[in-house]
């Protein structure tokens, strides 16, 4: 190879590099994440986490579908709108998708996204979870975090027992209401598994027992007026009872 010949070479190798290396920026600039889907195999030029946490700041959120029991989300962050008043709605499990889970929001006044009205987190929705929805005086909205896939999940309105006397038994799951003034209850359980008690108010959740096995304990929530209970518990696992702390008749 003559010595022109070497130059050439390595002068096209130069700018082969070179230009690779625009390439690789300018493309990086375009397109700064790619990846792929691993529930399709199609190629994903942004990255679907970025508005995981923060689904309502998506542009490109789209509106659920609910038909016949379902709610029916794409794979952008979706929002599904709650009316103002007294509702109870359960959302979940998704259908035939075991293994992954959808984020679930609530907003609870859609005139702002600022302070006190800022989107909550309640939970997820999987193939095994559901979470509640519980409307307030103001129109809300659920926001639901964005995902690889479309979905589908059961949506129900439930009518809570309301809790009599400031005393509810049970065995198993249940939905409970109760409006008054008691700001703490004692709960007991005498079984064995899971025992869960969630304390639930437009946009908020307050997690007030978390035990395994037999359990008494008493817990308390924040003054939000009407409170809706949200009981877990293996059907046949023993029984459990609430004991609201309410304030003696006359009492100011």
């Amino acid at each position: 190879m003559s010595t022109a010949d070497a130059r050439i070479r390595r002068f096209s190798t130069i700018t082969w590099l070179g230009g690779s290396a625009v390439a690789v920026v300018l493309a990086f600039v375009i397109f700064p994440f790619v990846g792929i889907n691993p529930a399709t195999g199609e190629l994903l030029l942004h990255n679907p986490n970025d508005y995981e946490y923060r689904p309502w700041t998506d542009p490109d959120a789209q509106e659920v579908r609910v038909e016949g029991g379902e709610v029916i989300g794409t794979a952008a962050s979706g929002y599904l709108d709650l009316s103002a008043g007294d509702d109870v709605w359960v959302v979940g499990p998704l259908r035939g998708d075991e293994e992954r889970s959808v984020g679930v929001y609530h907003q609870r006044d859609t005139r702002s996204t600022e302070g006190d009205a800022r989107p909550a987190y309640l939970g997820s929705i999987s193939g095994r979870s559901s979470e509640v929805l519980v409307a307030g005086e103001t129109d809300g909205r659920v926001w639901f975090a964005p995902r690889l896939n479309g979905w589908r999940a059961d949506l129900t309105r439930e009518t809570p027992i309301s809790i009599e006397d400031g005393v509810a038994t049970g065995e198993g799951s249940a939905l409970l209401s109760y409006t008054g003034d008691a700001l703490s209850a004692r709960f007991t359980f005498e079984g064995e598994g899971f025992f869960i008690v969630d304390a639930l108010f437009p946009g908020e959740v307050a997690r007030l027992v978390r035990i395994v096995d037999s359990v008494d304990v008493r817990q308390s929530w924040p003054a939000k007026g009407r409170v809706i209970f949200r009981v877990e518990a293996d059907e046949g696992s023993g029984p459990w009872k609430i004991t609201l702390d309410e304030p003696a008749t006359g009492t100011p």
